[in-house]
């Protein structure tokens, strides 16, 4: 474990923009973060508020399903705000934005590439290290106003020998199973927050899909997947202007790929 125990002071100190703006809470631990920065948007919704643990005992992803959270040293944290859209429909580009802000950020820290698992997965060195859940939250100042929260799991450190092993064969660490004495995680915390701000200032230009697309996984590989129960399978080509998948079938028609309904299988990607 880190010996850079989380302090909001420093996070907030190498923030680079008004300081102000930002709100940053602290956890012991915590039941998920997502819950807590969804309170942390109603109380501040002109805030970027930021919910942050090493232990989080009720971790979820996508569609429900749990996310593990009993890592030797993982990091879970929230960031909270209003969008800088006025398009619900552009909203779900913002997991997109999370993951690149990520990816940028761990290229600093480690040696290999970070890939992205379309549409909100992690892999470094051949095994899934994050997952991103964003969820809309309704009934900010008003009954109109929408805001966005966007929890992140990142396996900094460990193993997973108490889990199944469907888990071990797919689940990884950025930094095996210690984390080095240099890594600071206030530091590393400081840095995603700097980068995504500026991404979020500039989120209507989209500017960071096209960094998502170079970090995508997979493009020019076979693929299976679930489509409402419906097993399909395909090449991953690439994606669209709206963050969906691009799956060329056999018959070479194109399919688009997006929504909760779409399921990929993380062991695929595996190595």
């Amino acid at each position: 474990m880190t010996s850079h125990k989380l302090d909001k002071n420093q996070i907030i100190k190498e923030f680079h923009q008004d300081s102000e703006l930002l709100n940053v809470v602290v956890l012991d631990y915590v039941s998920s973060t997502n819950d807590v920065a969804k309170q942390a948007l109603r109380d501040s919704p002109n805030h970027l508020s930021l919910v942050v643990t090493n232990r989080q005992t009720a971790g979820r992803g996508r569609s429900g399903k749990s996310f593990y959270s009993e890592l030797a040293h993982g990091l879970y944290f929230t960031l909270a705000f209003l969008p800088n859209t006025e398009k619900i429909e552009n909203i779900p580009l913002y997991t997109l934005m999370a993951a690149t802000t990520l990816v940028e950020t761990l290229e600093e820290y480690v040696s290999k590439p970070v890939l992205i698992k379309w549409v909100n997965d992690l892999f470094y060195d051949g095994k899934k290290v994050s997952g991103i859940l964003s969820e809309m939250v309704s009934g900010i100042d008003d009954e109109n106003t929408l805001g966005v929260v966007v929890g992140i799991g990142l396996n900094i450190a460990g193993n997973f020998v108490e889990t199944d092993e469907k888990v071990q064969s797919v689940a990884g660490t950025i930094f095996g199973e210690e984390t080095p004495t240099d890594f600071n995680q206030n530091a590393f915390l400081s840095a995603f927050l700097n980068r995504f701000y500026i991404n979020h200032l500039s989120f209507q230009e989209k500017g960071f899909m096209e960094i998502y697309e170079k970090h995508l996984l997979g493009i020019g590989q076979e693929v299976h997947y679930t489509i409402n129960r419906e097993k399909k399978q395909g090449v991953i080509e690439g994606i669209n202007a709206e963050g969906h998948l691009l799956v060329r079938q056999a018959d070479q028609s194109l399919e688009v790929l997006y929504g909760q309904e779409v399921h990929f299988g993380s062991d695929q990607f595996v190595k």
